[in-house]
């Protein structure tokens, strides 16, 4: 569309192909795919769209997420410029929602800041793995994160402090209409070396244990009690393939995509996967993934 085209801090594409743009390289087109720079390009863009009833979706990295084969009928934002930004506030550090989670690590590195060590590794921005509660090893971004900023559904600007953002396992209250837009993230001083070291063996025990293949990271929730890896392994599912996607035979609850997979073969595996579990165990799996279509 012209209209959005002309709006400054965006860069326009029209039907752009996501599996440019996702971790799982899966995907149809996007009608709409907007790069936005700035907090009013992106007021702009969503007053727009809003006004002409075209549906978005924000993206971050697109790690966590499959996107229906035939596409997604409406825009896709994708943030970044100031979004991207960090800056310190003593003992606070306020991130843009599309900054890179290693990135935020790295910063507090180099400034001797820890407390977000167990996100190492972890390929997502801070918008996404607040959203989703990203976490590992007992540990959250609930335990880190003081408050939000948001655009609401009528275009403004509120901050969410942590009680309102409900944090849960792998999930937040946030609701789907309000859009992430910077973070304020409370993190501890320590040794750089300490901090430095724990993120490598962090890095280090992802590495060893997690397929390098494309994937959207682990695909299901684990059940309370039982990881949903292993409950997908003793049931006899690692390995399993459906077209081009395949449980890894490293870690059975990262489906992976061989090189031609496509959303379809995913849905199927995972239908035959949580339809077998059940059977077997009585344990309905849930998705970690989010589905765009």
């Amino acid at each position: 569309m012209k209209v959005l085209s002309r709006i400054k801090g965006i860069d326009y594409y029209h039907d752009e192909p996501m599996a440019r743009h996702t971790s799982f390289r899966i995907g149809g087109k996007a009608r709409y795919y907007l790069k936005v720079h700035s907090y009013q390009a992106l007021k702009s863009a969503v007053k727009w769209l809003k006004a002409s009833r075209i549906r978005f979706f924000v993206i971050g990295a697109g790690t966590n997420i499959l996107v229906n084969d035939h596409g997604f009928n409406g825009a896709v934002i994708q943030l970044t410029g100031t979004f991207t930004k960090i800056k310190q506030d003593g003992d606070h550090f306020i991130c843009g929602s599309a900054l890179r989670i290693n990135k935020m690590i790295e910063k507090g590195v180099l400034l001797g800041y820890g407390g977000a060590e167990f996100l190492a590794g972890i390929p997502g921005t801070i918008g996404g793995g607040i959203k989703g509660n990203a976490g590992a090893f007992g540990c959250s971004f609930a335990d880190i994160v003081d408050s939000v900023s948001v655009l609401t559904p009528d275009n403004k600007i509120r901050i969410l402090i942590r009680k309102q953002i409900g944090f849960r396992y792998r999930g937040s209250r946030i609701p789907d209409t309000n859009i992430i837009l910077s973070a304020r993230l409370y993190l501890k001083r320590k040794a750089r070396g300490l901090i430095k070291k724990e993120v490598i063996r962090v890095i280090a025990y992802r590495r060893d244990r997690q397929p390098q293949e494309w994937s959207a990271g682990s695909f299901f929730k684990n059940p309370a009690g039982n990881p949903a890896g292993q409950l997908i392994d003793e049931c006899g599912f690692k390995g399993s393939c459906v077209g081009d996607a395949q449980v890894s035979k490293k870690h059975a609850n990262f489906i992976i995509n061989r090189g031609c997979a496509t959303a379809n073969d995913v849905m199927k595996l995972a239908a035959i996967i949580k339809s077998g579990v059940f059977k077997k165990t009585g344990i309905k799996l849930q998705m970690e993934v989010r589905i765009l279509k």
